[in-house]
């Protein structure tokens, strides 16, 4: 996504903040869950400290696998969606769906190539909004296209609002892309992701390396 728009999309179309990903909501039901296990565990007075330190250790090494679970189920999924957006978004598809025979498919591919190549030539925000124009008030929505997915590629920012103004559907794509695209390559993207799959250690295993944990949370063989 082009870096202004990939970023602020949700401000352009909505003015609102991007949704939460779906990755983020199983993540909080998740560490809901582990807190509620946790309150559990801790609740029974009864139980011998060091068999609450290993109920702890086996609560916390299933919600953290959980966690990273989602996590991979995100990365994989954003990029999925990203690739499904783009093709959605700029790609033909449609239109050579429409077409009937081998004749017509070669006639359609033909167009997609004229208009792709008549975009490419555009050199400037200006150039390309005035033919966008065009373009809109004759009615051709491939050679639309091509010059939209030029100005997405170059950061011309207007250019792709205004085809987007019209297009709700679209809008809608692009925004999603833009959340996405923030996931994948800014900073605070990064520190979402890597959050999806952090989890505090409990006070009951502080001081206790990963491995010490992973080892205490193995169920235990009983005695021959």
């Amino acid at each position: 996504m082009p870096s202004k728009l990939g970023k602020q999309m949700s401000d352009l179309i909505r003015g609102q903040q991007p949704k939460p990903s779906t990755g983020q909501s199983k993540a909080d039901e998740i560490r809901g869950y582990y807190k509620q296990g946790l309150q559990q565990i801790r609740g029974q007075r009864n139980m011998h400290p060091e068999r609450r330190r290993v109920e702890v250790a086996q609560l916390y090494a299933t919600t953290q696998a959980a966690l990273k679970k989602v996590q991979r189920e995100q990365i994989e999924a954003d990029r999925e969606t990203f690739a499904k957006l783009e093709r959605q978004l700029w790609g033909f598809d449609d239109v050579r769906a429409s077409a009937i025979g081998s004749a017509d498919r070669a006639a359609v591919d033909g167009t997609v190539r004229d208009a792709q190549d008549r975009a490419a030539k555009l050199k400037k925000p200006g150039e390309a909004a005035r033919a966008l124009d065009a373009a809109e008030q004759a009615g051709d929505k491939v050679l639309a296209r091509a010059i939209a997915k030029r100005a997405h590629d170059m950061d011309w920012d207007d250019v792709v609002t205004g085809y987007l103004s019209t297009r709700p559907t679209d809008a809608e794509r692009y925004q999603q892309a833009g959340e996405i695209y923030t996931r994948q390559n800014t900073t605070g993207g990064a520190l979402t992701h890597g959050f999806l799959g952090a989890l505090g250690t409990p006070e009951e295993l502080r001081g206790l390396s990963g491995k010490d944990i992973a080892a205490m949370a193995e169920p235990q063989d009983s005695a021959a």
